[in-house]
């Protein structure tokens, strides 16, 4: 029998330590791939919460530049059809059956092309006269409709959310005045139920739901159907959105956001739902707390992607680790490390503003289904980049031409090189069809072409062209209500001078030139599209209309301080002349001297200076000298300098000799008179008086004479 070289129980020990290795092993392997994926999960959530919070801020963002560009779009309409004559007319007669056949057709085009479901026309009182959306109804007051409200008592122009019995809308709302007198006002108002939401997730990706506060709406009598938020008070419920299920927004929140009037974002992390959302406030004209608009999206396949994708990740990078196989690690680089590469560099490339391609990853997992929505977003942030950028190109070449106006503004002094140049930067810079400045005649009566664009403006300013101020025209009606007027189709504007020069004429906008309260003219701008003055336009025109009123005015002020001290120049050399004139009455005043007796004269060497004695621009005298050699640059100044020296000198002797001769007058005048009003008879008085006069100017005789015819 062959002895062993191991004990038989050897290899049982062994197995136990290879098991006992596994299981080690497998335990560490186990917790540090627990703890990895742990920690990584709780970034992705961290980022998670980040990113929802942004994403559902952007949102909020465009649903305000939405609700901002409904409202001005509202008051824009509202001033344009407000600005009508026909329209302020037949308001003030109350002529109700006139104004529905005038604005019927224009209230189709507004709610085809605007979503307008509210176009009233209210009077004074704010009764209605006409509601287009209902003609059957009206004499009905709307005491309720802040937006009427604050028009009527304020006179101007007010916009912003409103609930009526219809629901949800942006109204517009512009006051009517006929001959000074105000008669009404023209309300426009734009749907916000259903389409609105369904427009805000077409351009955000996320989900919109508008909440009714239940006690705002009850006093119009707002039977809305939807659902409820349980709470123990019910006072919120759904109005309109873009989802009708899964509605898990809690009433607390939603008070939260009433009662404090802030943004609330709350996201759920603990149900099987990933839902994120922020809660807005929604508030009326007058700050009236109508409900709360509700942005949310949901993230649980994202979050679910993110942690797969990480499992995996993490899965191939301890796989490689722990095994070492570089066959491994090539698969993991080839099925991980790669697309998650691509990934990596797309949103890089995206968060850094370098155009993203497209990320090509056939896979058939997770990575494919990531790369395709990548892409997806990738393409919609590049879009919405183009059209940021293009927005931003667009402002920016307007708040350039602004400061290029404000820099000639304060560079060109001569008002008409001003004005021509202000046109000229205004055509190139937004490529309009004509653009002039007009002025305000000297009585007040017309507006003067001072200078306008193309062969039009050489023509109109050939023939001298002018427009009687408060006219029909559109440079006329501005300069006379020192306001703007706006036409967006100018053949439905009555206001405005149809000038055969510029047949292509759509659009049109006239400006008032302000200083302060008075008007000096106007800056008039026409186009060939229609509705081509978008509101950004219209402020960088208004602010360069501004702009260049000021300069024109200091332009006028600089010339007339000019005109002044030309006038004081004048005047002061005059005196200067007047008065050393006076002072040489007796001829002139000449001083000569040779002080180097060793001097000998040679006239054939002799060279001359004649330097004049100047004041105030005006020349008392010189200084001519002789000297050996010739007179060099340095030796000419001193001798200016001196003669400056030297006729200020004189003049301050004059001065003094002036004054002191005064003051001796003034004295003796005093002496004279102290004497006088000591003699206590007529005689004495004339005696003295006689007396001391001839003393004083040493007269060989003096009489003082009293009679009467």
């Amino acid at each position: 029998m062959r002895s062993r070289i191991f004990p038989r129980n050897l290899p049982r020990v062994r197995a136990s330590l290879g098991i006992k290795l596994i299981a080690i092993s497998l335990f560490i392997f186990v917790l540090i791939f627990g703890i990895s994926i742990y920690q990584s999960n709780q970034a992705i959530i961290a980022n998670l919460r980040g990113t929802a919070e942004s994403e559902l801020n952007s949102a909020a963002v465009v649903m305000n530049e939405k609700v901002t560009g409904d409202k001005d779009a509202a008051l824009m309409l509202a001033n344009s059809i407000a600005s009508r004559p026909d329209v302020q007319r037949l308001t003030a007669e109350k002529n109700r059956e006139s104004l529905i056949n005038l604005l019927t057709p224009l209230f189709g085009q507004l709610k085809d092309q605007h979503q307008i479901v509210h176009f009233n026309v209210v009077d004074e009182r704010g009764v209605v006269i006409v509601r287009l959306s209902d003609p059957d109804t009206y004499d009905d007051y709307v005491f309720y409709n802040a937006v009427v409200t604050n028009t009527i008592n304020s006179r101007r122009p007010t916009g912003g959310l409103e609930v009526d019995i219809t629901g949800l809308s942006m109204r517009g709302a512009a006051p009517l005045f006929y001959e000074g007198n105000f008669v009404g006002l023209v309300e426009i108002g734009i749907d916000y139920s259903q389409d609105f939401t369904n427009i805000m997730k077409q351009n955000t990706n996320a989900d919109f739901v508008i909440w009714f506060y239940k006690p705002s709406t009850s006093r119009f009598g707002v039977e809305i159907s939807g659902q409820s938020v349980e709470s123990p008070n019910q006072d919120f419920i759904y109005y309109a959105g873009t989802k009708t299920d899964n509605l898990t927004t809690e009433s607390a929140n939603l008070e939260k956001a009433f009662s404090t009037f802030d943004n609330i974002f709350t996201i759920d992390l603990e149900s099987s739902q990933t839902q994120a959302s922020l809660l807005i406030p929604v508030l009326g004209p007058d700050a009236t707390f109508f409900g709360v608009t509700e942005i949310s999206m949901d993230y649980t396949q994202r979050l679910a992607q993110e942690i797969q994708a990480n499992i995996l990740d993490q899965l191939g990078r301890i796989g490689i680790t722990m095994l070492g196989l570089v066959g491994i690690g090539f698969a993991i680089n080839y099925l991980v490390v790669n697309p998650l590469q691509k990934i990596s560099r797309f949103a890089n490339d995206m968060t850094s503003g370098v155009t993203a391609t497209e990320i090509s990853l056939k896979t058939g997992d997770e990575f494919e289904q990531v790369s395709g929505a990548l892409n997806q977003m990738g393409q919609s942030i590049q879009e919405k980049r183009e059209d940021l950028q293009k927005q931003v190109t667009q402002r920016t070449a307007q708040l350039r031409a602004s400061n290029e106006v404000a820099r000639v503004a304060n560079s060109i002094l001569d008002p008409d090189q001003l004005i021509s140049s202000v046109v000229k930067l205004i055509t190139d810079t937004f490529g309009y069809y004509y653009s002039a400045i007009f002025l305000l005649s000297d009585d007040g009566r017309w507006a003067e072409l001072k200078e306008a664009t193309g062969s039009a403006g050489e023509a109109l300013k050939a023939r001298r062209h002018r427009l009687p101020i408060g006219g029909n025209s559109m440079v006329g009606t501005a300069i006379s209500a020192k306001e703007a007027r706006i036409a967006l189709d100018v053949g439905d504007t009555p206001v405005r001078f149809n000038n055969p020069l510029l047949p292509n004429t759509r659009s049109e906008i006239a400006l008032p030139l302000l200083i302060g309260d008075r008007v000096i003219g106007a800056l008039n701008v026409q186009s060939i599209r229609e509705a081509d003055f978008k509101a950004e336009e219209i402020s960088t025109l208004q602010s360069m209309a501004s702009q260049v009123a000021i300069a024109l005015e200091n332009a006028k002020l600089f010339r007339e301080m000019n005109e002044s001290l030309e006038e004081l120049r004048q005047a002061n050399q005059e005196f200067v002349v007047t008065t050393w004139r006076d002072r040489l009455k007796s001829g002139k005043l000449e001083h000569t001297a040779r002080p180097n007796l060793s001097f000998k004269s040679d006239d054939d060497n002799l060279h001359e200076i004649e330097v004049p004695l100047n004041l105030r621009e005006q020349k008392i005298g010189q200084i001519a000298l002789e000297i050996n050699q010739e007179w060099d640059a340095e030796d000419q100044a001193w001798v200016e300098a001196l003669a400056t020296q030297v006729a200020i000198s004189l003049e301050n002797s004059r001065l003094l000799e002036e004054s002191q001769q005064a003051a001796m007058r003034e004295r003796l005048s005093a002496s004279i008179i102290q004497k006088v009003w000591a003699a206590n008879s007529v005689d004495t008085i004339i005696q003295t008086a006689v007396r001391e006069l001839a003393r004083s100017l040493d007269a060989s005789e003096v009489k003082i004479e009293l009679k009467t015819d």
